[in-house]
């Protein structure tokens, strides 16, 4: 799962400043007095947590994606290509794949890398249920003949093999940790199988990469890569235009717009699939908490769904910087989009709610404007995220969910308490979002009946409390599915049940607004996935740490005094901060999705 979520406070300035204090780490520019190549990012988004079955946020996935092994990998256009393993045979019932490793890997601590480790990550994952790995290998069972083979065997027809790109673990790290051990482990032992490994580790402030001595794959043009926390936007988007930073992964709107694709600072974001949601507590009988009564209407839900003028959001929350929101995306291959015919859509009708809400019985008999039944009064709690987007974009919907004659009482929370909020089901509506993966499979599964349970402590993904049996019976038909376009059409069916009973209004598909140095950095096209239009970073396999390439051997800045530069900046930012509420936020969010 990805979440997107912002975690900046002003709290991130003096964060920073503890940084100064203490000395600090060359942190910003490209090239430090060593002459290693670094290449800095800001961000606005906190790590949740490094532990592969904890964190849920894009910047979780982007550090795993740089220090963590995949057995197969991703190109540009989502095809399969080799990790890990080099090459693979798959047996004539389509159940068996054999895969070959690339020879004498080895972990960053120097134990060697090895089939073992792929077949206890799936065994194990499997035996207990990993929460991030269950919808990947929860039907495969793997064996290691020796240790450059594994065989991974599946009970049923898997679509998604020969791709496996789920973490492997190093087996001496993990095998000793008890199953409790695992899901509360901090993984901060630092072994890494990726391109880089983790050095250094402040909260609040950055995390610090250098490379890999032992990655097995081509050889980076980065020595190492600093992921720098901002309060906010505009703060980090200062710092690199000072030339504190090489790139950044949220450029406002307004900012944006003024940004070419030549110049010292470029265009680097694009589209993958990211997507922003009104979620809706529909009571499903088999969940927990307690929603209002109205919203387990599908009636009440369709009303809302034509109450929202989501053209309105995309030009003036995203500044046109998206597209239109229709039903769930599930994958970030466009060619898996729901397609609903325009005369079938939600378009903004507010007469037409006000209809649908007469006819559930909801209407205003005493002229106060909120509508009431049976003595309930049609008023609903709504909880947003204390993030860019939120204030800008819960105006609007307050607002027009007030002119249908719909109240709301409005609460803001940071990402860890609106989690645990949604996972006991005490709420009405919420605002968040998801960035999918790209098979579909995933974001599918978190909408599943078994993904709404009644141990508030054992909280599913599915934040709708929504629960639909033909649903259900087309995620298994999809799950085995093997032929492509069958498996779409199963796919479109649905997104379009779902789309259909409306526990989500998708309010908007957005992009991802990143921008690079150009004058220091070559290469950052090819880093785009999906290619031509997704962003550079923070997608779905991060190649553009491998592509980008220092020009003339990196620039002059870095170190403590552009770090000092960049809080100043930061400072002056949080004390702009009623000007910060107003902006957006970017991945960096579905989730992610």
């Amino acid at each position: 799962m990805r979440r997107p979520g912002l975690r900046a406070t002003a709290v991130v300035v003096a964060a920073a400043c503890g940084v100064i204090l203490s000395g600090g780490a060359a942190l910003a520019g490209s090239e430090s007095d060593s002459g290693s190549v670094i290449f800095t990012v800001g961000n606005t988004q906190d790590i949740d947590s490094l532990n592969v079955n904890v964190g849920v946020l894009v910047i979780d996935y982007e550090i795993w994606n740089l220090t963590l092994p995949t057995l197969t990998g991703k190109g540009t256009d989502f095809a399969v290509i080799p990790s890990l393993a080099e090459k693979w045979t798959v047996s004539d019932d389509g159940l068996t794949y054999t895969y070959t490793l690339v020879e004498g890997t080895k972990w960053s601590d120097g134990t060697p890398l090895t089939s073992e480790d792929v077949v206890y990550t799936i065994n194990r994952s499997v035996e207990e249920e990993w929460p991030s790995y269950t919808g990947t290998t929860s039907n495969l069972t793997a064996t290691a003949p020796d240790e450059r083979t594994v065989v991974i065997t599946s009970s049923a027809p898997d679509p998604r093999l020969p791709v496996f790109d789920a973490y492997i673990l190093p087996k001496h790290i993990y095998e000793p940790l008890s199953a409790e051990e695992v899901l509360n482990y901090a993984a901060d032992d630092n072994v890494s199988g990726g391109p880089f490994m983790i050095a250094e580790k402040r909260e609040g402030e950055f995390i610090r990469l250098v490379r890999n001595p032992n990655w097995y794959g081509s050889e980076p043009s980065i020595d190492e890569v600093v992921f720098r926390l901002f309060a906010n936007p505009e703060a980090q988007y200062n710092a690199l235009q000072a030339g504190d930073l090489d790139a950044v992964n949220d450029v406002p709107e307004q900012i944006y717009k003024t940004l070419t694709d030549s110049g010292d600072v470029v265009r680097a974001g694009g589209n993958q699939g990211a997507f922003s949601e009104l979620g809706m507590n529909t009571g499903c009988p088999t969940g927990i908490g307690d929603g209002h009564p109205a919203l387990a209407d599908r009636t009440v839900r369709h009303a809302i769904n034509y109450a929202i003028d989501r053209q309105a959001l995309l030009d003036q929350v995203l500044n046109g910087f998206g597209s239109l929101g229709l039903g769930i995306v599930p994958s970030a291959n466009p060619e898996w989009d729901l397609v609903v015919p325009e005369a079938e859509q939600f378009t903004y009708d507010p007469e037409k709610a006000k209809s649908l809400l007469d006819e559930a019985g909801w209407t205003d008999a005493d002229g106060n404007g909120v509508r009431e039944k049976d003595g309930r009064e049609l008023s609903l709690r709504f909880f947003d995220r204390t993030t860019g987007d939120a204030a800008a974009t819960t105006e609007f919907l307050v607002g027009w969910l007030g002119d249908v004659g719909i109240a709301t009482t409005v609460e803001s929370y940071d990402d860890d308490t609106l989690t645990a909020i949604l996972g006991k089901g005490e709420y009405d509506l919420f605002t968040w979002g998801w960035v999918p993966f790209v098979d579909p499979d995933p974001l599918l599964s978190y909408f599943v009946t078994a993904q709404v349970t009644t141990d508030p402590d054992a909280a599913g993904y599915n934040d709708a409390n929504w629960c639909n049996a033909e649903y259900d019976a087309l995620y298994e038909q999809q799950h085995v599915e093997l032929d492509v376009a069958k498996r779409q059409q199963i796919v479109q069916q649905m997104l379009r049940l779902f789309y259909d009973d409306a526990p989500y209004v998708v309010l908007y598909k957005y992009d991802d607004l990143q921008a690079i140095r150009a004058d220091r950095w070559e290469g950052i096209e090819e880093g785009r996935q999906p290619q031509k239009t997704g962003p550079v970073l923070f997608n779905n396999t991060s190649p553009a740490y491998l592509t980008l390439r220092p020009i003339g051997g990196g620039s002059d800045g870095g170190g403590s005094a552009g770090l000092i530069g960049a809080v100043a900046a930061g400072v002056v930012a949080v004390a702009g901060i009623g000007f910060f509420l107003s902006r957006r936020r970017r991945v960096g969010d579905d989730s992610r999705e």
